[in-house]
């Protein structure tokens, strides 16, 4: 693994592993003063009260009820930290993107589904509040030999070319067998397999492409750490993971 130009000094780091692996801050010998780019986790929301993400979310907004500033699955704070956890707050971990602020568009239900009408309305809004890149860690099944089961939206497909439009760069990951047919699923889930988004699998510590991973000859674009990660996690789920006795997790 390369080192990063400058060290990553955050008690945790010795558990990002990826952060040097992704080589995020080798062009520069030390942590520059940046202008701020606007990140759209278009996710489960988030932790409002997490002390790793203090002051890195300018705007929050719930499209599925609730508030934005509560993450019932995790998934939208873990996202979050892998992105903006504060990197030089002496606590924690560091954000892959030390100049990122976050803006929050909850499309998860409490229950894990996840709305397209929401997710829509997600990206819509957070074009409007100035995202430069907007993640899609989220997707439904696409099979083209299969109409029954393939999800494709045109109102999803029309949200990502309005962002794209308006020089936004789109990013989703291109989903995990485990919520797909068969694992490994040999095709890109949407919106990854959209025009115009960054299709991006995973691979592991050794470079090599977990199982769970979906392939894709065509819409896989990058591939990027993806397992045993460390990242913020909810106060509120805390108590959920075993063996965690703070708001950070690698479950």
């Amino acid at each position: 693994a390369f080192a990063a130009a400058f060290a990553n000094t955050e008690p945790d780091a010795a558990r990002e592993w990826y952060l040097d692996q992704d080589q995020a801050w080798s062009f520069w010998p030390t942590m520059p003063t940046l202008a701020t780019i606007k990140v759209a986790i278009v996710d489960s929301g988030i932790d409002g009260s997490h002390p790793d993400l203090a002051g890195r979310v300018v705007a929050a907004k719930s499209f599925v009820g609730g508030s934005p500033y509560h993450d019932e699955q995790g998934h939208g704070t873990f996202v979050a930290g892998e992105i903006a956890a504060n990197p030089s707050n002496g606590i924690g971990m560091a954000g892959l993107a030390f100049n990122a602020r976050l803006i929050v568009a909850k499309v998860v239900a409490a229950d894990g589904d996840v709305s397209v009408p929401a997710e829509v309305a997600g990206i819509r809004w957070a074009v409007a509040e100035g995202a430069r890149v907007i993640n899609l860690s989220l997707g439904g099944v696409r099979d083209p030999l299969n109409p029954s089961l393939d999800t494709y939206s045109p109102l999803e497909r029309a949200a990502v070319e309005y962002a794209y439009s308006k020089g936004v760069v789109v990013v989703a990951a291109v989903g995990n067998g485990t919520q797909s047919p068969s694992t490994p699923w040999r095709y890109a889930a949407y919106p990854a397999a959209l025009p115009h988004v960054i299709g991006v699998s995973a691979v592991r510590r050794d470079n090599s492409v977990p199982a769970y991973s979906n392939r894709d000859a065509v819409y896989v674009d990058v591939a990027a750490p993806g397992d045993d990660m460390f990242s913020t996690i909810p106060s509120n789920l805390v108590a959920d993971d075993s063996g965690c006795t703070d708001p950070y997790s690698d479950c």
